[in-house]
């Protein structure tokens, strides 16, 4: 495949992301005679890869005379003081259910999400949904890991917080508004043979840590490094084909930078490692990061291509209405995942065909869900 064609509005947007992520200065040199279509284009696209509050970094650094518009940035600027607000109640949240988990001998850790955002130079600026973590058992001699998960669930359900159940792999709830995923496996082990060695991987180099948000305000666990390596991998890995964003290449990039690659040696499945090399790549060569990397050119432009210009883009629905057209586009949409995904996490596709059919007998109302 040849390397992706970039436009305007994209070469824009990753100037702008280098510039966040290093801090440095944006060449000027892409944002020099650009129209003012452009910038909106780039405003737009920021958004949707849930890269906007990142690029506003880079927008700062520019001359007056190259910055946007006067109202797309203020626009844009709203938005990001909307989002640090934002990033903050995330924060003080997640501080406030851990401490009440602890009261009751459950310890949690904020896997992803804000406890990522340490990574980045301007933390509020890393954008983020729910908040994923996990939790297990202070003192195993009074209660199991299983049993304090488990607690964990019960303790909201106590509290009138209504508590879906129906993963075997995480909970899922709302806490004061924000929506938390309660993890019983890191990952999806019954659905990718690779994850059972890699969830495994995660329980060893877990090692929790004490990390400090807001500026020392907030006071968190998060997980190590070498975790993050392999569970940040396996959740792009994952959303490749649905819904993979410039964000999880952020999260990527600023892993790499600060601690290289942490790859065990036990790890040894050609696809996920291929993904890994895929991810280093796309970093190097759009993000401004230098690591060591082998391999891995092919498929990053694949990866690419798939994240700008998507043949079935995750956030738009289904364009089509009738049965029978709403059909016929999720069949089209299903088999090109799965052609896709099985480069990097390897499943054969009568098993793809059958965990499907499971899952829409269990939920038929999702079968013409066009959303």
């Amino acid at each position: 495949m040849k390397t992706v064609a970039l436009n305007t509005s994209e070469r824009m947007l990753f100037a702008l992301l280098r510039a966040s992520l290093h801090q440095k200065e944006a060449e000027l040199a892409f944002f020099q005679q650009v129209l003012e279509e452009d910038w909106r284009q780039c405003y737009r696209l920021a958004a949707k890869q849930g890269v906007m509050a990142l690029a506003w970094d880079g927008i700062i650094t520019l001359p007056a005379d190259l910055q946007p518009p006067r109202a797309l940035k203020l626009t844009w600027g709203m938005a990001v003081q909307d989002y640090e607000a934002k990033y903050a109640r995330y924060c003080r949240t997640i501080q406030e259910l851990s401490a009440f988990y602890a009261e009751h001998g459950i310890v949690t850790v904020q896997m992803k999400g804000v406890g990522l955002s340490s990574y980045y130079p301007v933390p509020a600026h890393r954008e983020g949904g729910d908040i994923d973590i996990f939790t297990f058992s202070v003192d195993k001699s009074k209660m199991t890991d299983a049993e304090a998960n488990c607690l964990a669930d019960e303790l909201m359900i106590q509290q009138g917080i209504e508590v879906e159940l129906h993963s075997y792999k995480h909970s899922n709830f709302y806490y004061k508004g924000i929506p938390i995923e309660n993890h019983k496996f890191f990952l999806n082990v019954e659905h990718y043979p690779v994850a059972v060695q890699v969830n495994e991987l995660l329980k060893q180099c877990l090692q929790p840590q004490a990390t400090k948000l807001l500026e020392g305000e907030c006071n968190i666990l998060t997980p190590s490094s070498a975790f993050n390596t392999l569970f940040l991998a396996f959740h792009a890995s994952q959303h490749y084909g649905s819904g993979i964003a410039l964000h999880h290449l952020c999260d990527w990039a600023m892993l790499v930078k600060r601690y290289g690659l942490q790859l065990p040696q036990e790890l040894t499945d050609k696809h996920f490692l291929g993904a890994i090399a895929a991810f280093t790549q796309l970093c190097n060569r759009y993000l401004g990061t230098e690591v060591e990397v082998t391999g891995g050119k092919e498929l990053a432009d694949e990866i690419l291509e798939e994240i700008l210009h998507s043949r079935f883009p995750h956030k738009e629905g289904v364009p089509v209405k009738g049965k029978w057209n709403i059909f016929i586009y999720k069949t089209r949409r299903f088999l090109y995942m799965s052609k896709v995904s099985n480069r990097i996490l390897y499943l054969p596709l009568w098993k793809r065909i059958w965990k499907s059919v499971v899952a829409h007998v269990c939920h038929p109302e999702t079968i013409f869900q066009t959303e």
